[in-house]
């Protein structure tokens, strides 16, 4: 009897510790993103964003994500992760961010600038074939797009060395 009662009061005293490390609500993650992303995204900042931030605001992002995967704001808190994480220079995790939209997210509002921007960020970041890769879905996918004459016309310049680019553009110009 001794036994039992003692085991029952650690599994009472496990339970409660548990139950004290709370995890944060729906509405109270959201409410935290949402005062760290105001600063955070504003375009002026995005390209120097601040290592500790950019982190905290990914893994907010993130942990939204992973627990609320049917949520309207999970889309777009991905694509914002996608955004800081390039602002970061952390062209995996850019790209990691994105496919998780364009894969699960069919209908979000915003997917062909997902599109879009996949492919500017790895054209930079000199991944050639996979941005071609995401500038040909983006056409599949969305041939009538205001954007989508510029990816034309940005496919076969993907082709040339930065010397070559350099002397079409000045060539344009003249």
């Amino acid at each position: 009897m001794k036994k039992q009662l003692i085991t029952l009061c650690c599994g009472v005293l496990m339970l409660a510790a548990c139950h004290s490390a709370k995890e944060p609500s729906h509405d109270e993650l959201a409410a935290t993103i949402d005062s760290i992303e105001t600063s955070l995204l504003d375009a002026t900042r995005l390209e120097s964003v601040d290592t500790a931030e950019g982190n905290n605001i990914i893994r907010l992002y993130t942990k939204f994500a992973d627990t609320y995967p049917d949520d309207t704001l999970t889309a777009k808190y991905l694509h914002n992760a996608a955004k800081v994480a390039c602002g970061m220079d952390l062209i995996d995790e850019m790209s990691e961010f994105y496919d998780r939209v364009i894969d699960n997210y069919p209908d979000y509002s915003q997917l062909a600038e997902c599109y879009y921007e996949k492919g500017i960020a790895l054209d930079n970041a000199g991944r050639k074939e996979e941005a071609r890769q995401a500038y040909q879905e983006f056409l599949e996918n969305y041939p009538d797009h205001f954007l989508a004459n510029d990816i034309r016309m940005a496919l076969p310049l993907l082709d040339l060395s930065d010397e070559m680019l350099i002397k079409h553009l000045q060539s344009i110009e003249h």
